[in-house]
């Protein structure tokens, strides 16, 4: 069976484009007027989108953008000066290889990895996918801005410490597989949830809204301040010792289970239902006041004040017969249940909610044959949409429309849609779709590069189909170079692979070993240069 031969052939390829597309469906969205994967020097106002994997060194100066879509991966050096900024799509990767006086601003919905980085003013960090920090902190005397939202997941690997006035919110999960600190001026505000592997090290204001762990074996908290420097609203366990000088505010669960030394502060236990609960001896040299409860497994040694607010209800329950040195306003209640570590919810429930945005179009696909360029792509959502608009360019910058299509699919479901452009130009064009909806707003697809003029790959042949063990790939080059073969089944899995280098003219690539795969629908896409052919096959 030839392929694009005639135009009927459109009817299997949006057939089977539309199975690939289920498998990834956060893709692909280059803004307008991007360049797919420039290197070297970014300037204001250009944009780099990286559609594959680069790793030639970046310099992003003010002012100038990258954007890393579904499928690109960059693992280059880069340097960036403040005002320039980094957006990592779902899909897409950024692991650069070494990133000194790193300055730029990154919002990541995808996967970064830092190796080797040093950051330098105007670095700033949001969150929503997933985050590896492999190295050092390098933070310096940078004042840095860090938001984890709560489809966020960030790793440290290093120990940490947030310094010089930072702030870092916290809505999804952020671990710290060694030491975690806090400096003076700088603030933490958990909504989500943090686990500390290291020791704790608190100078600066720590509030706790969900839940936090820290498993080190001994933890430093101390501060000048006079306000409350660690405030706990939902569930705060510390695995080993802790000694604090710095006035704690406690809303729900504080658990330490090793021992607790409280010097010259204050703890208040601040509601009914909060309770401090210590595994181990509980020393105060400070005051320990409030209306909710104190639960101490082993001693309480008392050299400051233990008190409860005030008569009644303002009082303080404490399981012990009696406590020394100074107190008042107690209730004891040798009978006093431990709070459930595992079973305690916080009374305050995370305000954000991980619900990703959905993506309303597909990756834009192109195809060139016998002077024409096929376009495909599917609307994932329609119910606001008017019209879409294909656009071309001859350097990636200026768009031309060359035509328009009506909606046609339904509201809730995905549609497939085909254009086909016969350019008056050949060479290298780029082609992109903009979808306009009722009250004209504009959403773009990803841009594609498409090499019109001479074709490396035509006349291509695949049988048997249906196929049972054995598959024939024939194909004529007009010039040499690499020939890749993929099978992918119907959920857009890849079963597989092969590749040679092509010589000019006819060339043959049998795949075998296929009698194990399951009946069904299957896609064989051929890949030569830029050119790629792809047959919808059945087994």
């Amino acid at each position: 069976m030839k392929l694009f031969c005639n135009p009927a052939n459109i009817r299997w390829l949006l057939a089977i484009n539309m199975v690939v597309f289920a498998t990834r469906v956060a893709t692909a969205q280059c803004p307008a007027g991007s360049t797919a994967n420039a290197t070297g020097t970014i300037n204001n106002g250009q944009i780099t989108c990286i559609t594959t994997g680069v790793t030639s060194d970046i310099t992003l100066n003010n002012g100038a953008k990258m954007v890393i879509i579904s499928g690109g991966t960059y693992s280059g050096n880069i340097s960036t000066n403040n005002g320039s900024t980094i957006e990592i799509q779902m899909g897409g990767q950024f692991s650069p290889n070494q990133a000194n006086t790193f300055s730029a601003a990154v919002t990541n919905n995808g996967t970064v990895t830092i190796n080797n980085i040093s950051l330098s003013n105007g670095a700033s960090f949001v969150n929503n996918g997933t985050f590896n920090w492999n190295s050092n902190w390098n933070q310096g005397s940078v004042t840095l801005a860090m938001t984890n939202s709560a489809c966020g997941t960030m790793t440290f690997a290093q120990g940490t410490t947030v310094a010089n006035n930072s702030t870092v919110d916290n809505y999804g999960v952020m671990n710290f597989t060694n030491s975690f600190g806090i400096s003076s001026g700088s603030k933490v505000t958990n909504r989500g949830r943090v686990n500390v592997g290291g020791d704790l090290s608190l100078t600066g204001t720590f509030y706790n809204e969900n839940i936090a762990v820290f498993r080190g074996n001994n933890n430093n908290i101390s501060s000048s301040t006079v306000s409350d420097s660690l405030v706990n609203t939902g569930k705060i366990v510390i695995t080993g010792a802790v000694t604090s000088s710095i006035r704690t505010r406690n809303d729900g669960l504080f658990k330490v289970n090793g021992s607790y030394t409280i010097n010259g502060s204050t703890f208040n236990v601040n509601n009914s239902t909060a309770q401090l609960r210590v595994g181990g001896s509980f020393s105060n040299n400070g005051t320990l006041t409030g209306n909710g409860s104190l639960y101490v497994a082993g001693g309480i040694g008392n050299n400051g004040a233990i008190a409860g607010y005030g008569a009644g209800a303002q009082r303080l329950t404490v399981n012990a017969a009696s406590v020394p040195g100074t107190q008042s306003n107690l209730i004891f209640n040798t009978s006093l249940a431990a709070v459930d570590t595992t079973l305690y919810n916080p009374p305050l429930d995370n305000p954000a909610s991980c619900a990703v945005l959905p993506i309303r179009l597909s990756s834009l696909q192109a195809v060139y044959n016998n002077g024409r360029v096929q376009l495909n792509w599917q609307a994932l959502m329609q119910f606001d949409v008017r019209s879409f608009t294909i656009e071309y360019s001859q350097d990636g910058s200026l768009f031309t429309e060359v035509g328009e299509l009506a909606k046609t699919g339904a509201n809730d479901a995905a549609t497939p849609y085909v254009y086909a452009h016969t350019p008056a130009v050949t060479g290298t064009l780029y082609y992109r779709v903009r979808e306009t909806t009722v009250d004209g707003a504009v959403y773009y697809s990803n841009m594609v590069t498409v090499k019109t003029g001479n074709m490396l790959l035509t006349n291509t042949e695949v049988f048997p189909n249906p196929f049972k063990d054995n598959l024939q790939i024939s194909m004529q080059l007009e010039k040499a170079g690499m020939i890749q073969v993929a099978l992918y089944d119907a959920s857009g899995r890849l079963v597989k692979r092969s590749q040679q280098t092509g010589l000019v003219g006819r060339n043959t690539i049998a795949i075998g070993n296929l009698s194990a795969l399951l009946p069904g629908v299957y896609l064989l896409q051929i890949k030569a240069g830029e050119h790629i052919a792809m047959q919808k096959l059945t087994k």
